[in-house]
C-alpha cells in the first residue's frame, strides 16, 4: 500500500530563521523585494524529515517577478547536520545562515552535497533526493519588485509509481516521470478538499465568493460599493441585522460597518425638519464624503423599514445656523442675540426661542 503524502508548510517563523538577502518578511508570510539591488537570495534552515534516507518529494511554492527578472532553486538533502569544513567540524544551517560567508562558498557546498538545481520554476521534482535534512536555497536576479510565497514540501517522492508492482519500479525513469504528471495534480486536488473549510470562513474565504455568500442571504451588492475588509464585516453581521431589519438598531447597526462618527436616527422627521410618517433621517458627525454616501444609500436601502424614506445628513462643523445644524452637536451660538422666525417657519419643537 501507498504511503500518504504528507506536507510541510514552510510558514513565517521558519521564513523568519532562515537567511534574507534583498527580502523582507511581511505580516502575512510573505518574502518581498523591492529596489534596484539586481541579486536576492534565501537560504532555509533544514527541515527534518526524522528519519534517516527520508525521501523527499516534491518542492512547490508561488513567484511572482518584473519583467526580466530570473529565479533559481537549488535544494540539498543528508542524512548529516554538520560537515567539516577547513578541518572543523560545522553545522550546516550555521554556516548557510550565516551572512558573513560568501555565496561561492555556499555554492559549493551545494554542488558537493550533489544538489538538485533548477531554473525558471516554482514546482520542481526533488526526484532521488533522499536523506533526514533537506536544505533550499532560492535565488532571484535582476532588478524589480518579487514576491515570494506559500512554500510547500511533499513527500514521499511519488505515490502513485510506489503504488505500482515492483517489476514496473525497475529502472523506470520514464515511468517515474510520466506517473508524477497524475500525482502532482491528485496533489493539488487533494490541497483543495483539503482547504474546503477555509472557502465557508469569512475570514480566509477568497474575495470572489463573498458575493455568492450575500446572494445566499438575500443581500444586493451590485456595483462595487463596499472593499473586500467592509463585505466581510457585513456577512459577519448579516444574521442579526436581517433579524433587526426596518428597525432604528438595523440602521444604526449598517452604518457602524461602514463608520466610526457618531450616529442620531430621527424617526419621522425629513431632512427639513418636517414630520413626516414614513421618513427617517440619519444624522452623521462627519466630514462629507461622497463615497460613504453612496455606500450608506445602498446599505441603508437595504435594511429600512418597507415604504420609508431615507435621508443622510453630515453634520459638518457649521458657522452660522443655516444649513443642518444641531446645538451640542455640530453648532453652538457663542452669545446671546435677538432671534426671529423666517417667514413661513414654525415652532414645532424642533426651533425653540428662549
Amino acid at each position: 500500500m501507498a504511503a500518504l503524502v504528507k506536507k510541510y508548510r514552510i510558514g513565517k517563523n521558519r521564513l523568519a530563521q532562515g537567511l534574507l538577502k534583498g527580502f523582507s518578511l511581511s505580516d502575512s508570510g510573505e518574502l518581498r523585494a523591492s529596489g534596484e539591488a539586481s541579486r536576492r537570495l534565501v537560504y532555509l534552515g533544514a527541515l527534518d524529515g526524522v528519519q534517516p534516507d527520508f525521501a523527499w518529494g516534491r518542492l512547490a511554492f508561488e513567484a511572482e517577478l518584473g519583467d526580466g527578472m530570473a529565479l533559481g532553486v537549488r535544494i540539498f538533502a543528508s542524512n548529516e547536520a554538520r560537515f567539516v569544513r577547513k578541518g572543523v567540524l560545522t553545522e550546516v544551517d550555521d554556516f548557510l545562515l550565516d551572512e558573513s560567508v560568501g555565496e561561492e562558498p555556499k555554492a559549493a557546498l551545494f554542488l558537493a552535497a550533489g544538489c538538485l538545481e533548477a531554473v525558471g520554476v516554482t514546482d520542481l521534482l526533488l526526484n532521488g533526493l533522499s536523506g533526514r535534512y533537506l536544505w533550499i536555497s532560492v535565488e532571484v536576479l535582476g532588478t524589480g519588485n518579487a514576491v515570494l510565497k506559500n512554500f510547500r514540501v511533499y513527500s514521499p517522492e511519488d505515490n502513485f509509481f510506489n503504488s505500482f508492482p515492483e517489476v514496473y519500479r525497475t529502472d523506470g525513469d520514464f515511468f517515474r516521470r510520466y506517473l508524477s504528471i497524475f500525482n502532482v495534480m491528485y496533489a493539488d486536488f487533494q490541497e483543495k478538499i483539503d482547504a474546503l473549510d477555509q472557502y465557508l470562513d469569512l475570514d480566509t474565504a477568497p474575495t470572489a465568493l463573498l458575493p455568492v455568500f450575500a446572494h445566499w442571504l438575500g443581500l444586493e451588492l451590485d456595483g462595487n460599493f463596499l472593499d473586500d475588509s467592509q463585505l466581510r464585516i457585513l456577512l459577519k453581521n448579516a444574521f442579526s441585522l436581517i433579524c433587526a431589519k426596518g428597525t432604528r438598531k438595523a440602521i444604526v447597526g449598517v452604518v457602524r460597518i461602514l463608520t466610526d462618527a457618531p450616529v442620531y436616527v430621527l424617526e419621522r422627521q425629513s431632512s427639513q425638519g418636517k414630520e413626516a410618517p414614513y421618513d427617517f433621517t440619519v444624522l452623521l458627525q462627519c466630514v462629507p464624503d461622497e463615497r460613504l454616501y453612496s455606500q450608506l444609500k445602498f446599505l441603508i436601502n437595504q435594511f429600512k423599514p418597507l415604504r420609508s424614506r431615507v435621508s443622510l445628513v453630515f453634520l459638518d462643523n457649521c458657522g452660522r445656523l443655516d444649513s443642518f445644524a444641531c446645538l451640542d452637536l455640530n453648532a453652538a451660538v457663542s452669545e446671546p442675540e435677538p432671534g426671529r422666525a423666517d417667514k413661513g417657519a414654525a415652532l414645532n419643537g424642533l426651533v425653540c426661542l428662549q
